[in-house]
């Protein structure tokens, strides 16, 4: 049974629709963040993933995002990423452009702020303040990471 709305997305297929395309942008984004190119700046999959990570900040302004990466795994694949664009700028023969970089940790920063948003609203994400002492090492080394990050 369909239901329909006075607006252009209040109906089900609509936000079954806005679903799929916020799943899709959502997993596109999580693998390109470990595509073993997307950190080049010569590459296509790196202009993908930043025209994608702008997409999921479009739909969410106009609060159209319905699903958005778990926290948990953006500060998971969000530091060795920017080790790895780091690194290649530097096996080119040069520093990584400082206005660059600063744009894109606004931008990491946006994105997980974002998902906390998207997944806090769906009632799936609780945040809670973990006791340092209980995480383990690597836990430790993310949690750290992100706390700089979050900045």
């Amino acid at each position: 049974m369909g239901a329909e709305g006075d607006t252009n997305l209040d109906n089900d297929g609509a936000g079954d629709l806005l679903f799929e395309i916020s799943s899709g942008l959502t997993k596109r984004i999580l693998e390109l963040l470990v595509h073993p190119r997307a950190h080049e700046y010569d590459d296509e999959e790196i202009a993908e993933l930043f025209v994608r990570i702008e997409m999921l900040f479009a739909l969410h302004d106009r609060r159209m995002l319905s699903t958005a990466p778990e926290p948990q795994e953006l500060r998971k694949l969000i530091d060795p990423y920017f080790a790895r664009w780091e690194a290649y700028h530097r096996k080119a023969g040069h520093e990584p452009p400082a206005k660059r970089r600063e744009t894109m940790i606004e931008t990491f920063q946006q994105l997980l702020r974002t998902s906390m948003e998207v997944v806090q609203e769906s009632g799936s994400f609780i945040p809670v303040e973990r006791d340092p002492d209980a995480m383990s090492e690597e836990e430790r080394a993310c949690h750290a990471v992100m706390m700089r990050i979050l900045k």
